[in-house]
């Protein structure tokens, strides 16, 4: 893999020199896993099959991908790794690249500028070195004890083998000397003949004792003789064949006479190393007698040599710092890795002991206590904080190893370490994200709990109180919405700086979403100091805020619970917190409120509603009733469709409860999508029974017009039900002017242009402004029911109605006064030439049927309609 990796490397250094473009069957086909990267954006223009297989992701996946979402690793942490390939030379990284499987995947990643149709891309070559990393944590860790046992076991090998060699040297000398003297002088020395023999014996048996292969032969390489070992090695004759028909060595290798030469040699099916001596074998006249040869089995000794030179190397090149020191913690050996964390080169520590790096931030127990546990169980690993040569302090991860003698004490101490400053920069990190608000900096939801608990268990431990502050900002979607969401977060960032601004240091001031905050106030002694508090909060947020250029205002409601006062759980006191928040913006806003047992109630009954109106629509539960609109003439002209709502768990709730809910909820969009429906399927009947001219009225809220597209809903339930535009009037309240938003005014202008009227319901109650009837395309204006009640005996109210009726008939609308439920009140609005009337004098509102039959029954000549 490293050849292929470097062939590939000098290929992109050939093509980035030369500017040259790779062909793409080459990119394709090649087992190098290989991406096209934009070097802007991240984006990957192209992955080779061998890509595609690694990661498991096709072609058309890969093109939506960039390699920020493959690599795991943070901004922060890709820097570190380029500036830590700097510092090493290396012209790689490693990063954590995760798969379509979702494992990740440790890989190197060589990449170069490539040029393609004029434009500059990179070309990353990316390689899988898990396995390799995995490795290398094992190697590390053993690393110390396997160079101290390979180097006993070299010396010993050499020592047996210098042994060995000098017996062999012996035997034979001895062997050839006696085998001659007995030749020449057997007839002579009969008696010595028999000490001959003996000695023959004696080495003979000497000789077989060698564990290596010793064959003697002839100058044509026959065997003449042989030891034991050659014997046992081959079940058949060895005596007489040729050296190469028992032992095969590699093709063309030749061994010269007194020489000692290292190969291959097999015997069978076996292959292994050997190492071979040749010796001639000559008569004190110099002649050649024949050839020794010494065949030495160094299997063991080549296996040994490669683990040391595999330590050496993993000593050398690792990332993480080797410290070796004696039993006497005398620093014995140190690695490159160890110089450039701790700046000491090796003739600054040797000699010396740990101590010299020494941080202080750890006490004389700690060291015993690690001591300890070295001498009981032979190792230790944790965290430990060291001092460089420069003076700083760094946290590193430090592995320490025993190694005990054959005796069971203690021989030395490996310990490897490495500097994790990064790591910890990194969990410091995460741990901000995780418990801190990213926009203000104040302690975010997760953490605010956690502080909640651990408040509540001190105050109990104490006996204190603690108390529990919600604030909502009032008014800021406005701001948001008009100003933008930039103008809306330096609101919140500057809403939270005065917030803790006002608080004291033991406090706990948190966000937690939004324009939501809450406060933390432990050691409360008295309820005056809690207001105290709120006080000075409330007035903080009521001052003008300068954002940019842009002045806005804002104010906040302000929830107080107790502890232990209203309840002793987190879960409960956040509750309670929370109604006694609504009901400060119930009050007003910009106030503060306690909770009170009643809040509780009213939060358990809202829940129950919220619960039942999730269901009310799925289980047929509402109705559609209608109330007639009268011409001041005295004929029907029309009705108003309302919605109600007759729950089994609840009974009939009021619609002023409900809708409400429902907006909040969501829930009515589908529940005013199916009022609308109904009521445009009976107008349609109405209107082909008694007329053209007759219309119904269908309230849309604010929700509604913000969460989906009214006009086209309308052009589609007119579709679908046959209802004439001109029959349907849509009413809206002044909420829904007043968001001032371009998006609801094309619905309005777009349902106007449908032939669709458009009603403004309760005029003068809220938010109302005559710029409202000049920019929307109303058509008419109704009186809230407040206004009509204390005709005619109330001046003001009917100079009021007065100047609406005068003020809509100049500007051709056309007026329904709500709520009319005498005659006198009837009168006085047919002398001003009000348009419409409604309420219970004409009828309270009815079903469909019922609502058929009054049309029916009506002395209203409901033929001329």
């Amino acid at each position: 893999m490293k050849k292929i990796l470097l062939s590939l490397w000098l290929m992109l250094f050939a093509v980035v020199a030369n500017a040259f473009t790779i062909p793409m069957q080459t990119f394709q086909e090649h087992s190098a896993v290989m991406l096209v990267i934009e070097p802007a954006s991240g984006k990957i223009i192209a992955a080779n099959r061998a890509a595609q297989q690694f990661y498991g992701y096709n072609e058309q996946q890969f093109s939506n991908k960039t390699i920020q979402q493959i690599n795991q690793l943070t901004p922060e942490q890709v820097a570190n790794e380029r500036l830590a390939a700097a510092n090493e030379g290396r012209n790689y990284f490693i990063f954590q690249h995760q798969l379509a499987d979702g494992s990740i995947k440790t890989v190197n990643v060589f990449s170069s500028p490539l040029e393609i149709d004029n434009r500059v891309y990179l070309l990353s070559i990316i390689q899988d070195i898990s396995a390799e990393r995995d490795l290398q944590q094992e190697l590390w860790h053993y690393q110390a004890n396997l160079e101290q046992q390979v180097a006993i076991q070299t010396q010993e090998i050499v020592e047996a083998n210098t042994v060995k060699w000098i017996l062999m040297y012996i035997v034979v000398l001895v062997l050839l000397s006696s085998s001659l003297t007995l030749g020449v002088f057997a007839f002579r020395l009969r008696d010595a003949k028999r000490t001959a023999e003996q000695d023959s014996s004696t080495l003979k048996a000497i000789f077989n004792a060698f564990d290596d292969y010793l064959l003697f032969t002839d100058d044509k390489q026959r065997v003449l003789s042989a030891n034991q070992k050659v014997y046992a090695e081959f079940a058949g004759e060895v005596v007489g064949k040729q050296l190469v028909e028992l032992m095969q060595f590699p093709t063309r290798w030749r061994i010269q006479l007194d020489s000692i030469e290292e190969t291959e040699l097999t015997i069978g099916s076996r292959t292994f190393p050997v190492e071979v001596r040749c010796e001639p074998v000559v008569t004190k006249l110099g002649q050649q007698q024949g050839v020794l040869y010494i065949i030495r089995d160094i299997t063991q000794r080549v296996a040994a040599e490669r683990e040391l030179r595999l330590a050496s190397t993993v000593f050398a090149t690792t990332n993480e710092g080797v410290l070796v020191s004696d039993k006497h913690n005398r620093i014995q050996l140190v690695n490159r890795a160890f110089t450039e964390i701790t700046g000491f080169v090796p003739d600054e520590v040797l000699g010396q002991t740990p101590d010299l790096f020494s941080s202080g931030r750890h006490d004389t127990a700690y060291f015993t206590q690690l001591y300890d546990m070295l001498h009981k169980q032979g190792h230790w690993e944790g965290e430990i904080w060291n001092r460089r040569k420069n003076g700083d302090i760094y946290p590193s991860w430090l592995s320490v190893s025993a190694v005990f003698a054959v005796d069971g004490e203690i021989e030395m101490y490996v310990a490897l370490f490495n500097d994790i400053t990064s790591r910890k920069k990194n969990e410091q990190l995460m741990w901000q994200q995780a418990n801190f608000d990213n926009l203000t900096g104040l302690a975010n939801r997760h953490h605010y709990h956690n502080k909640f608990d651990q408040e509540i268990q001190r105050a109990q431990r104490d006996g204190t109180r603690l108390a529990i502050c919600f604030i909502d900002l009032d008014r800021f979607k406005a701001v948001n919405d008009t100003l933008g969401h930039h103008i809306g977060d330096l609101l919140l960032i500057e809403a939270a700086n005065r917030i803790q601004a006002c608080t004291r240091s033991s406090d706990t001031v948190a966000r937690l979403g939004g324009d939501e905050f809450a406060l933390l106030l432990p050691d409360i002694n008295s309820i005056s100091d809690i207001e105290k508090v709120a006080t000075k909060v409330l007035k903080a947020l009521n001052s003008p805020f300068n954002l940019e250029g842009h002045e806005a205002f804002v104010s906040g409601s302000m929830g107080i619970t107790l502890y232990p006062d209203d309840g002793s759980d987190r879960k409960v006191l956040l509750r309670n917190a929370d109604s006694a928040m609504y009901k400060a913006k119930e009050h007003g806003r910009d106030c503060f409120q306690f909770y009170t047992s009643a809040m509780h109630e009213h939060a358990k009954a809202r829940s129950k509603l919220e619960g039942a109106l999730h269901k009310a629509l799925v289980n047929r539960e509402l109705s559609v009733v209608y109330q007639p609109i009268v011409a001041v003439d005295g004929r029907t002209f029309g009705c108003e469709a309302l919605m109600r709502w007759h729950s089994p768990l609840l009974g009939a709730v009021s619609p002023n409860d409900f809708i409400p809910v429902s907006e909040e909820l969501g829930l009515i969009v589908a529940m005013g999508e199916w009022v609308l429906y109904q009521a445009c399927a009976d107008a349609k009947n109405w209107v082909t029974q008694y007329g053209t001219d007759f219309f119904v009225t269908v309230n849309v809220s604010s929700t509604q017009f913000k969460r989906q597209d009214v006009s086209s809903l309308v052009a589609k339930v007119l579709r679908d039900t046959g209802l004439p535009a001109a029959n349907l009037t849509i009413e809206i309240t002044e909420t829904v002017l007043a968001d001032n938003s371009v998006y609801i005014l094309q619905q309005l202008q777009t349902l106007r242009a449908m032939g669709v009227e458009l009603a403004i319901d309760d005029f003068g109650t809220g938010y109302s402004s005559l710029s409202y009837l000049k920019r929307f395309p109303l058509t008419k204006l109704k009186i809230d029911r407040e206004f009509i009640r204390d005709l005619p005996d109330d001046q003001e109210d009917c100079a009021l109605v007065s100047a609406i009726i005068s003020m809509a008939s100049n500007l051709n609308l056309k007026v329904v006064a709500e709520g009319v439920e005498t005659a006198e009140q009837l009168a006085l609005l047919a002398s001003l030439q009000c348009t419409y009337t409604q309420g219970y004098l004409h009828s309270k509102p009815l079903s469909s049927s019922e609502f058929s039959y009054y049309l029916k029954s009506s002395s209203l000549d409901c033929a001329s309609l």
